[in-house]
């Protein structure tokens, strides 16, 4: 996965997307066509009105009737155009509303013989509407402008001078242009006072308050918009829950506010582990949730146990250890929407829970239906834990060999060995038991490798090396502390070439040893994806061509005396 700090910057993309957009944003999109026609179609309705209603009560002789009148009718066929059309009429024609509005305004002043009559108030009608609907400043200060223009060629054109003449004029220009001015300045900050208090709330209802981090709603936009944009290419999308372990018990033993400074540091630590294009959001209690686009199950997957790694080395308190459990689930493998792929990473979850938490589980099928029946109650967790991974080993087996005869095979030859080399009934049965297990950790082995037809690359390699380390870590419970210390060494070999801790002769459980001589066995008796069967003889000619540097001697021994055995009592 690409190295997060590389890719991070002073403006976190998550923060970015929990900003909420501003109104002058918004009128821009199709959902603001339809209010902004039906404020023009009231503001039209209520001008033609309130115009007509000027000439039908008493006015002056000089008033231009029909003109005045087809002003009206003018207005209010726009009006009632627009209610019927609101919606569907392009934004770009909208914009042009208060430029009409305000040429119609003009034209009623003209008619009404006097620049100073009551209808140039529906100048200031129209800077109302601009400012409290501005598509830009630009655009509010240019719609200013035209009515300027506007009243000022009307003034030039008007016939009929009032009482007082140029000076009774020009007073009245400016107490309606000042008019306009203070209004459109006074709804201009109560507008953006009130857009703030906006903003707030809307972040506010997508940030978790304790943590400053997107809550469950602004993780469900994230996903949903990430989904969106992957949808069409099929790119991955990851999602990371992270749950920590028995954290009720931090509550419990240090107090609240121990457990919210707790909560604050694994928030920073994920946000400072996660790159810039990914979303953390606080989900639930001491719940988290990573939104990883452009991310597979393998990436994503390593991303956790690095998390975990992290969660790992830090306390709540001196001698107050954290842990965690995580559960992923990959766009478009476990999930094509919001709800599928969530409830994916939520089951991996809990089955990363019933594995004995501190680990990390990808979402399969398999996995999951197998762990769904644990209840967790304490007095079967045991029987409950070792039912579910056995129960896990067989699944597994189908996802890497196709059959689910590999582990429980490894588990006869294991027995076998055993009893050749004298070991009591329950040494016997426990290793019967690693036999079956002994490949459990491949849960964390994606795919792409654990079924690639050639040979592994480096890269990949050290991925696979990983199993023992990460099957050891699944079997948690202490009912199985010797099978996970068997399981752990069992690629293990006496030249001290093996894995994960490089043994040598002496350091290596006869048991692990026993693992290895039957898991290597069938895997060569075995047809496989990257080769056929080898054949029983030639695999055990195998074995000891490499005994005493792959395999132990005594072990090969054991097992070749008990083969041939069997072969003569069939015989």
């Amino acid at each position: 996965m690409p190295d997060p700090e590389s890719e991070k910057g002073p403006d976190r993309l998550s923060d970015r997307r929990l900003r909420s957009h501003r109104p002058q944003e918004l009128l821009a999109g199709p959902a603001a066509a339809r209010p902004i026609a039906l404020a023009q179609a009231y503001l039209g309705a209520g001008a033609a009105v309130i115009g007509a209603l000027g000439v039908l009560l008493p006015h002056p002789s000089y008033f231009n009737v029909p003109g005045i009148l087809a002003v009206d009718g003018t207005a209010l066929l726009w009006a009632l155009w627009m209610f019927r059309t609101a919606g569907r009429i392009p934004f770009w024609f909208l914009r042009l509303g208060p430029a009409l509005a305000t040429v119609m305004t003009s034209v009623a002043v003209y008619f009404s013989g006097d620049a100073t009559s009551g209808y140039a108030l529906f100048y200031v009608w129209v800077g109302l509407y601009v400012f409290y609907f501005p598509i830009s400043n630009r655009d509010a200060g240019a719609n200013v402008l035209w009515a300027l223009v506007n009243y000022a060629v009307i003034i030039a054109v008007t016939p009929i001078d009032p009482p007082g003449g140029t000076n009774v004029v020009v007073h009245h220009l400016v107490i309606t242009v000042g008019t306009l001015v203070t209004a459109a300045t006074l709804l201009t900050y109560l507008r953006g006072r009130v857009e703030k208090l906006l903003s707030r709330l809307t972040d506010a209802a997508r940030t978790d308050p304790l943590t400053g981090l997107p809550n469950r709603v602004a993780f469900h936009e994230a996903l949903e918009n990430e989904l969106d944009r992957a949808q069409p290419e099929a790119r991955p999308v990851s999602v990371v829950v992270l749950d920590l372990d028995r954290f009720k018990r931090v509550n419990e033993r240090l107090g609240l506010a121990a457990g919210d400074r707790t909560l604050r540091a694994v928030s920073s630590l994920l946000d400072e582990s996660a790159r810039r294009i990914d979303f953390v959001a606080r989900s639930g209690g001491e719940e988290f949730a990573v939104v990883l686009p452009e991310t597979n199950q393998h990436q994503a997957f390593l991303f956790a146990e690095e998390l975990l790694d992290k969660l790992r080395e830090m306390s709540a308190a001196p001698g107050a250890k954290l842990s965690g459990s995580a559960g992923v689930a990959v766009f478009p493998d476990h999930g094509g929407d919001l709800a599928t792929l969530t409830a994916a990473a939520d089951r991996a979850l809990h089955a990363a829970k019933a594995l004995g938490r501190d680990r990390a589980v990808i979402y399969s099928p398999e996995v999951t239906n197998v762990l769904g029946a644990v209840s967790g109650r304490r007095s079967v967790e045991t029987q409950a834990h070792l039912a579910t991974v056995l129960s896990l080993a067989e699944a597994l087996d189908q996802r890497d060999s196709g059959t689910a005869k590999h582990s429980q095979t490894v588990g006869r030859l294991c027995e076998t060995m055993a009893r050749e080399l004298g070991f009591d009934e329950d040494r016997v049965e426990r290793l019967r038991l690693a036999g079956i297990l002994h490949d459990i950790g491949k849960i964390g082995v994606p795919d792409s490798i654990l079924c690639k037809p050639g040979q592994l690359n480096d890269e990949e390699m050290e991925q696979m090396r990983r199993h023992p380390e990460l099957g050891a870590r699944m079997l948690s419970s202490s009912e199985l502390d010797d099978v996970r210390e068997w399981i752990l060494a069992h690629h293990e070999r006496p030249d001290g070439t093996g894995y994960p801790k490089g043994l040598t002769t002496g350091e290596i459980p006869i048991e692990a040893s026993i693992l290895a001589v039957g898991d290597a066995y069938e895997a060569m008796t075995s047809d496989r994806v990257y080769r056929p069967a080898l054949g029983k003889e030639r695999a055990e000619q195998e074995l000891l061509r490499h005994s005493g540097t792959q395999f132990s001697p005594e072990v090969v021994e054991a097992f070749l005396h008990a083969v041939a055995r069997a072969r003569v009592s069939v015989s």
